[in-house]
């Protein structure tokens, strides 16, 4: 199957928005890009519906996983369990790189905010799929960096491979698998 991540940046429409209020557009904004998945893999999505922990329901055999950002929203649909997420790619505290990976993981690949934010997404896209949350960061393990836009990674014995795409300030990471990936951004900019 080709998975179509569609990526879409967030216009000037939310400058005024906060809290809730920028929650909910953004969330609006990602479904639409989800939908704009949905159509590209010929998949008619009905309801989008969450469990009782905010996991997303599959609809009729099709799974789906949002992102959103405030500069940026993402979103795919898949036969198989898919997981995507977003992060504008801007320097945090140090301390994180430590709450991210543990050092052998670091020492596959140079150590630079670059890795973080491809190890953080990689690792959210990841645990998107598996249905939980942040709070299983740690047993989310980064395996092997073959290249500039894939990574490998293992939960608990089942690995997974991750693709990404780096545009204009964000990096951008989903679940692949078997999957090829053809990647729909629009406007061809995240601002």
């Amino acid at each position: 199957m080709t998975l179509y991540p569609v990526v879409m940046p967030v216009k000037e429409a939310t400058d005024n928005l906060s809290g809730r209020e920028l929650s909910t557009r953004l969330s609006e904004l990602a479904r639409q890009a989800l939908r704009m998945s949905a159509e590209r893999s010929g998949v008619n999505l009905g309801e989008l519906l969450k469990d009782d922990e905010g996991r997303p329901c599959p609809d009729s055999g099709n799974y789906w996983s949002l992102s959103h950002k405030p500069r940026c929203v993402a979103a795919v649909v898949s036969r198989d369990r898919v997981g995507i997420d977003v992060e504008e790619m801007k320097p945090r505290t140090e301390p994180l790189f430590s709450y991210v990976a543990g050092d052998g993981e670091w020492g596959l690949v140079d150590k630079s905010w670059d890795t973080f934010f491809r190890y953080w997404t990689a690792k959210e896209a990841t645990l998107k799929v598996i249905g939980i949350g942040i709070g299983g960061l740690k047993a989310c393990r980064v395996t092997a960096v073959p290249d500039e836009k894939h990574i490998f990674l293992d939960y608990r014995g089942d690995s997974f491979l991750v693709e990404q795409l780096r545009h204009k300030n964000h990096i951008i990471a989903v679940v692949k698998g078997d999957n090829d990936i053809e990647w729909v951004l629009l406007n061809n900019q995240c601002p």
